[in-house]
């Protein structure tokens, strides 16, 4: 329904320019593997507001054969970024348009990726915080290798052990059976974008595009970073530290 309203309506916004998310918003940063999507499905638990991954949003749309799904599939397999007009029109019609009307908010996880993304962004509603996570490049080029997620419901997994400098990180791996998904039973499979040389590309491309996002939310008054070294284990600190802050802003 997203992909067909998005190539219906060409080049033009699908709403009005005084049309805003008037809820909260909260913006997941941080390279490619550092966990950003684990981090987001316990936030949207706890705090009841929905999670709009759009690289999960990408990944199921090249499952389809539609004009739309052609004209990303060579984009994101390539490692490389989905253009900001396409970006744009897909979040302001989730945010306008596809509204859970129940939520409390909502949390962005792969947008806005560049400052010219984050400007556009504020045409459709105001970022409350933007917490960047970070992790060393080689933690991140091992996490990422070890990313599996399930084919059906793409919860996320992870088979690597990180035990070193500092960081304690166990494998995220499922309780019954190491090669199926716990809540759907679907198969453990490594994504297409997650081999060395796209991995490689990513990080290249997230420091050149999106880490300078951290001096454009640092400017804005809505900047916190955490260093998950102990990956699931370090949540409850996360979610503290989110809280505190967002408190602090009001």
């Amino acid at each position: 329904m997203l992909a067909r309203a998005i190539l219906k309506g060409g080049l033009r916004f699908f709403a009005s320019e005084s049309a805003r998310y008037t809820k909260p918003i909260l913006l997941l940063m941080g390279a490619p593997g550092v966990g950003k999507g684990t981090y987001g499905k316990r936030l949207s638990r706890d705090w009841k507001m929905p999670v709009f991954s759009t690289g999960e949003y990408l990944r199921n749309l090249l499952k389809k054969e539609t004009d739309l799904s052609n004209r990303v599939r060579g984009i994101v397999q390539s490692g490389k970024l989905v253009d900001d007009d396409t970006m744009f029109k897909i979040m302001e019609h989730r945010l306008l348009h596809d509204e859970d009307q129940n939520a409390k908010g909502i949390i962005l996880d792969g947008f806005p990726r560049n400052v010219d993304q984050a400007k556009m962004m504020e045409k459709l509603g105001t970022i409350k915080a933007a917490m960047n996570f970070f992790l060393r490049d080689d933690i991140l080029v091992e996490k990422l290798a070890g990313r599996r997620e399930c084919e059906k419901c793409h919860i996320p997994y992870n088979v690597a052990t990180i035990c070193r400098d500092g960081y304690d990180m166990e494998p995220l791996m499922p309780k019954k059976d190491s090669t199926r998904c716990d809540a759907c039973g679907g198969k453990l499979i490594q994504r297409q974008d997650d081999t060395p040389k796209v991995i490689k590309d990513r990080l290249e491309v997230y420091k050149t595009k999106t880490a300078p996002l951290e001096g454009y939310y640092k400017s804005k008054g809505v900047y916190v970073e955490f260093e998950p070294k102990r990956g699931v284990k370090d949540y409850p600190d996360i979610k503290a530290k989110l809280e505190a802050f967002i408190q602090s802003k009001k």
